[in-house]
């Protein structure tokens, strides 16, 4: 069975933390919580995925991608791409070169607001998105570079699967007579069912999940 962990989502988080409420000239308290909702998707030449997250003193974010064509043999190599634009797929044995030829969209949520129940039961993402379609034929040398763009509305319903995961850490980082940090965070997370429509994408999961975390922080220095 996959397994999601979410702790390395949990450090970053504790570095965005809220503004620190201070208890002193050189001590700070901080503390937050955030919500994540991740699906992944793939059928017939097509695969994308979607992560949301919303925490605390930057409200909601998110990252929209799919990808829908196919692997086509070339005549010739593929025609090299441009500077950090995707590399075509070349395979072995013999002389034969594959490039993808179809349609790259991705994009960015924007005013979202994810809700979750307390077990992670349901939960549910609701919001904006700029989406970017383009064009892609490697084996002409097609990488994009038509984007088209629209601002679409995004909706994501998640119902939780599987057995409620717990998690907790704690990490301290002190110099003597200089600084003197401790975090700790804890939280919660579900393997999940669920759905996305956003713009032309409009897809059923394969496999997803949804988090909740909360931390605190305490820096003396």
């Amino acid at each position: 069975m996959r397994r999601f962990m979410v702790i390395p989502l949990a450090g970053l988080l504790v570095l965005g933390a809220a503004a620190p409420v201070l208890a002193g000239p050189n001590v700070s308290n901080t503390s937050g919580s955030g919500k994540t909702i991740y699906g992944e998707w793939s059928d017939a030449g097509t695969y994308g995925y979607v992560f949301l997250g919303e925490e605390t003193g930057y409200g909601g974010f998110g990252e929209i991608y799919q990808e829908s064509g196919e692997y086509v043999e070339c005549e010739t190599a593929p025609v090299p791409p441009e500077k950090d634009a995707p590399i075509a797929e070349d395979t072995t044995p013999g002389e034969e070169f594959y490039g993808f030829l179809g349609t790259r969209t991705y994009g960015y949520a924007f005013d979202l607001k994810i809700t979750l129940s307390r077990r992670l039961e349901t939960g549910t993402a609701t919001g904006s998105a700029e989406l970017f379609t383009e064009t892609v034929d490697e084996c002409q040398g097609i990488y994009g570079g038509d984007a088209v763009a629209e601002i679409v509305p995004i909706t994501v319903n998640v119902t939780g699967v599987g057995s409620l995961a717990s998690f907790r850490g704690s990490g301290h980082y002190k110099i003597p007579s200089e600084f003197n940090g401790h975090d700790s965070y804890r939280g919660t997370e579900r393997q999940a069912a669920g759905s996305v429509d956003v713009g032309s994408i409009d897809s059923t999961f394969d496999s997803a999940y949804m988090s909740q975390v909360s931390w605190t922080q305490h820096v003396n220095n």
